[in-house]
């Protein structure tokens, strides 16, 4: 079942991802002959038009055939044909090219979307009692004797009940020194405390971190599309640095953690997800999303960032990059790809035989 689950799921995204390309071959004028989800044999096809529409037997990949994008000669092209991919203007090539991965970050931004406005979200609740969760090294609460667990009780004989007692106090504070009343132990204690300014809040603090306890929120749509285009991003940001760890060699190809994983860890980690719930699912969906996108721009010959790129130098020099040149580099890329594929494949039959 997790199998099936798994194909289905990498189907939609790989379909996704093509889509992108295809609506805007079709918008921008462009002669698209095929239009595959998945690779390899066919299952099923049909003819619609100039376009044949084709499911193969394996998901993990799919394409948008466009007339003249291969650059092979013997195709069988009138070289002064508008529609040809070469003939359309630049800026309809690289929406071409961006449109497939901008599909996968809209796929996992209405996936959190969904998410956040089903589930809502936790939020640390202010109103918490004072407890010290952590007291920070060198500050003035630590000089001062306070320790995580304490409670404060009274801060210059003001009662004190929540953290937002405490955090109105600090906001008005100017100077001075401050009788601290805590409890420890089910003892009471007091101490004096010289709060030091802190510039990242830009006023004076404690130097702890509170304990909070968290109360559940749910979201308005507003809300829900800031919190998802909020968590894609920072899901973005993530992914790309662990890709830079990989070709810096912070982190190996085959580390357990940072590393990369092929169909045989995908699918591994869905199921994992399937076994905690429908929603752990849709979460999962969007950081798959996200990092299909994302490894799609990298400019890797093969990939939709290389073809961007070769479209960047076209529009600095004014000429074409050969594309004689351009196939030479995407056939380098396709068999590195694939040698790369079956060497995380590898590992993750390693990790879960281990």
């Amino acid at each position: 079942m997790n199998i099936i689950i798994s194909i289905f799921i990498l189907g939609f995204l790989v379909a996704i991802h093509e889509f992108g390309h295809f609506i805007v071959a079709k918008i921008s004028g462009m002669y698209v002959t095929t239009f595959s989800i998945g690779m390899g044999p066919k299952i099923a096809s049909f003819q619609k038009g100039e376009t044949e529409y084709v499911i193969s037997v394996i998901p993990a990949g799919g394409f948008v055939s466009v007339k003249g994008i291969s650059g092979d000669p013997d195709e069988d092209n009138d070289p002064d044909d508008p529609r040809l991919f070469q003939n359309r203007p630049i800026i309809h090539r690289m929406l071409f090219t961006l449109a497939g991965p901008f599909m996968n970050f809209l796929t996992a931004l209405a996936a959190l979307l969904i998410f956040y406005l089903a589930l809502g979200v936790n939020v640390a609740d202010n109103d918490s009692p004072p407890i010290i969760a952590e007291v920070t090294a060198d500050s003035a609460a630590a000089s001062a004797g306070l320790e995580a667990g304490d409670e404060l009780l009274s801060i210059n004989g003001q009662t004190i009940q929540t953290w937002n007692d405490v955090d109105q106090l600090m906001e008005n504070y100017q100077s001075g020194d401050m009788d601290i009343v805590f409890a420890r132990d089910g003892e009471t204690k007091d101490t004096v405390l010289t709060p030091a300014y802190n510039e990242s809040l830009n006023r004076y603090a404690l130097g702890v971190t509170k304990q909070l306890e968290s109360v559940h929120q749910s979201l308005s749509f507003t809300q829900a599309l800031r919190q998802s285009a909020f968590m894609t991003a920072g899901m973005s940001t993530v992914i790309f640095d662990a890709v830079m760890d990989l070709v810096t060699g912070r982190t190996a190809v085959n580390d357990e953690e940072g590393g990369l994983s092929g169909p045989v860890g995908i699918v591994n980690a869905i199921g994992d997800s399937v076994s905690q719930g429908v929603w752990s699912v849709v979460s999962l969906v969007a950081i798959l999303s996200v990092n299909f996108g994302l490894l799609n721009m990298l400019p890797v010959p093969a990939l939709d960032g290389s073809r961007f790129l070769f479209l960047v130098i076209e529009a600095v020099r004014g000429i074409p990059v050969s594309q004689n040149k351009e196939m030479l580099v995407n056939l380098i890329g396709v068999l590195a790809l694939g040698l790369l594929m079956v060497y995380v494949t590898y590992n993750d039959i390693l990790n879960l035989v281990n």
